[in-house]
């Protein structure tokens, strides 16, 4: 068994030895070379451009996922918006109806409900389930309404005290979690001892008007569709609290179309950090921003911000705004962010629109940026190394062979059984054996034959000036002297070299001095001498 594997290893290896001593054809080895010499070329030139940064493409990429952000936190908040406007409007006609019928069932008027706070107390409390149950089915973290009446007239601050219900929601964990605790904001604490609801730490029993800067625009307004005059507040503070909210607006009409006060629902600041939490990408995270917008600035402090680990946006200062091709840049005290805006169909008090901003910061996407043209860089060097080193190992096996042979020829040292292998050199040099031992009657192997006689026949198509030049070769001379001798350029012999290789069909100078001497060894080099008659003239 042990002599039948190494009686295998044997053969094979005598099958690789085999293999080794295969000759391969010399035009088949240097396109080889030059094929190697190419991407090696090919390399050097995706190296440069991966380090100017072409094909990380960064910004293109950074703009392509801002957009998909963009559209689907706008999608989302035009959605949530759009909900509550039309839950707003339901609002609005139910307190109108339950208004109405209180109003019908006590034999009253509207303007009744003025200095009298136990009527007031009572339309609220009637109010209630209508507001309880929006609280629970919307959105949002608290609703409201207003009516336009006072519990007392005679104070100096009725004339922007008006009486309403303000139910919030405290303690926020969660937008979505069950558990949430309702408070009483506004209104009479009779409804707070009947309903068993809780009040805030910082209740007051009416609202002061001159909070909320969209009241006057909506009581003094003729409404006709109660969809035309929604409107939501800019981003206001909470009074006597540490938070902030924006409001929906929606006027409360009467069957005469009278406007009698305005409902709508509450996004706090925290309900919109906890809705809109930022969104990771390769760049790093995003950042929810939901304000009025101009073309050219935005005033934070009218802003919603989402929340974000690991952006911090103040809600203070005017921020610009830079267009850009891909996205824009929006700064801020020397802080820039990359992102997108989209407006959506709502707008403020003001009559300005309201945007959707999708925020990352600069420094982040530049972090990133430089990561990816450094692997990218990496990768081409790694690449350009690779394909450098193997044409210098296709010209080491290649092109030395071919020069030690010439070398040899030249010299006349020649070992018997020495070969370069590469077929043509190869096959010259057995004929050139052949003849040195006056083992052949003169005559030339057929297939050599051959390659003298095309050789000799493109040798005729040069023109008198390049037979001139391979005349200096056959003499001996090298580059500089034939430019000496000529008269002519270094620049002007090469490009004449240039020529006389592409019709001889050679590769390199170093070809053509080996057929040189081949023919001079044969005794034919007056076949390709000037000796021989042109057959074209210049």
């Amino acid at each position: 068994m042990t002599d039948m594997i190494l009686d295998r290893i044997r053969r094979m290896r005598t099958l690789l030895a085999e293999t080794k001593k295969q000759e391969v054809s010399m035009r088949f080895r240097l396109n080889l070379y030059w094929l190697s010499m190419l991407v090696a070329l090919i390399a050097a030139l995706l190296l440069v451009l991966s380090v100017t940064g072409v094909f990380s493409d960064s910004q293109r990429k950074l703009g392509s996922t801002l957009d998909l952000q963009q559209q689907n936190t706008a999608d989302r908040i035009a959605r949530h918006t759009d909900t509550l406007t039309a839950q707003g409007i339901s609002l609005s006609n139910m307190l109108s109806d339950e208004l109405s019928g209180f109003l019908s069932d006590g034999n009253l008027t509207f303007d009744d409900l003025n200095n009298s706070p136990e009527l007031i107390a009572e339309a609220e409390e009637r109010l209630y389930y209508v507001m309880d149950t929006t609280l629970r089915t919307a959105e949002c973290s608290g609703v409201y309404f207003i009516l336009d009446v006072t519990a007392n007239t005679g104070l100096e601050t009725s004339g922007h005290s008006r009486a309403g219900l303000y139910l919030r929601y405290s303690d926020l964990s969660g937008v979505n979690s069950a558990d949430k605790h309702t408070v009483l904001f506004r209104g009479s604490p009779q409804v707070a001892r009947s309903k068993n609801v809780e009040m805030h730490n910082r209740w007051n029993l009416e609202f002061d008007t001159t909070l909320i800067p969209s009241y006057d625009t909506v009581i003094n307004s003729p409404v006709d569709r109660l969809a035309d005059g929604c409107m939501w507040t800019k981003r206001m503070p909470l009074k006597d609290t540490w938070e902030s909210a924006m409001l929906l607006c929606v006027p409360i009409i009467d069957q005469s179309g009278a406007v009698r006060g305005m409902c709508g629902m509450e996004l706090s600041d925290l309900y919109f950090r906890l809705s809109y939490v930022s969104s990771h990408s390769t760049y790093g995270s995003t950042l929810t921003v939901l304000t009025p917008c101009e073309e050219y600035n935005i005033n934070l402090g009218d802003a919603m911000i989402g929340h974000s680990e690991d952006v911090y946006l103040s809600t203070d200062g005017i921020m610009s705004i830079s267009h850009g091709k891909y996205y824009n840049t929006y700064s801020i005290e020397g802080e820039c962010y990359l992102g997108q805006h989209r407006h959506l169909a709502v707008h403020t008090h003001d009559d300005k629109p309201l945007a959707v901003l999708t925020l990352l910061p600069e420094s982040s996407y530049s972090r990133s940026a430089r990561t990816s043209r450094f692997f990218w860089t990496v990768g081409f060097l790694a690449f350009f190394l690779i394909s450098l080193g193997t044409s210098f190992y296709f010209s080491k096996i290649f092109v030395r062979p071919i020069t030690n042979m010439l070398d040899s020829i030249q010299q006349d040292t020649v070992d018997e059984d020495q070969q370069s292998g590469i077929q043509e050199i190869d096959q010259l040099l057995r004929f050139i054996r052949e003849r040195t031992q006056k083992q052949t009657d003169g005559g030339l192997p057929p297939n050599i034959e051959k390659l003298f006689t095309a050789f000799t026949a493109r040798v005729s198509t040069l023109t008198s000036t390049e037979r001139t030049i391979l005349q200096y070769y056959i003499d001996g001379y090298d580059i500089n002297s034939i430019a000496e001798m000529a008269f002519i350029s270094v620049n002007t012999v090469k490009k004449h070299n240039t020529n006389i290789n592409r019709k001889l069909e050679l590769s390199t100078r170093e070809e053509l001095l080996l057929y040189i001497d081949l023919y001079r060894r044969c005794g034919r080099i007056d076949e390709i001498s000037n000796t021989a008659k042109p057959s074209q003239e210049e």
